[in-house]
């Protein structure tokens, strides 16, 4: 049975909890190395010379900075994709942006909450677990970051989620993110709220 949740914890540390990889890809992003894993609660993304981690998972976490998104609600039908997300925890069009900062490192998320059919199942991954039938959770690479799937037929559910990334000189990190996930009071909520 599926989690009605899915949480985003970014770190300068690896997660506590051990994670069960079934798929993973290493490869040079910015000057360094990244790690990009399928794990048994969703995707681990790691790259130890930025301090950075991020761990999606459905499972439940206690975390400083973790922010948790339903997985029911409205999804992105018709809406243009060129369109920016909501900060926080605005807008009711199943989109929703993410921001956090590391040394050296900003990232932004994008979260779109996208109806089952639209996941691409023919589509050719980096990364990918296939859990059960319909029920997917895919990495695809790009030069400053990655998409990722995570599919949920109990919810008619296709989570797509779009991380870029930039290097950002030292002392910068203040100004490279709006948001940033470690100093958010309301890290809580959904794409829909």
């Amino acid at each position: 049975m599926t989690s009605e949740t899915l949480q985003f914890v970014y770190g300068d540390a690896p997660p506590d909890d051990d994670v069960r990889v079934f798929d993973s890809l290493t490869r040079e992003l910015l000057g360094a190395e990244f790690t990009f894993r399928v794990v048994g609660s969703s995707h681990y993304v790691s790259a130890p010379a930025y301090d950075f981690h991020e761990l999606s998972t459905c499972d439940p976490v206690d975390a400083d900075g973790a922010t948790t998104l339903r997985l029911d609600g409205p999804t992105v039908d018709d809406a243009d994709p060129s369109e920016p997300a909501a900060d926080g925890t605005g807008g009711s069009d199943g989109r929703r942006r993410l921001t956090y900062a590391a040394d050296g490192l900003a990232c932004a998320t994008r979260v779109e909450r996208r109806p089952l059919r639209a996941f691409p199942a023919d589509g050719a991954f980096d990364v990918s677990y296939r859990f059960g039938e319909d029920a997917y959770t895919t990495i695809d690479l790009a030069p400053d970051g990655y998409e990722t799937f995570h599919t949920y037929p109990e919810f008619d559910l296709a989570l797509y989620t779009k991380t870029t990334f930039a290097s950002v000189p030292g002392g910068a990190l203040a100004d490279a993110t709006d948001g940033d996930a470690r100093r958010r009071a309301d890290r809580t909520g959904q794409p829909t709220d």
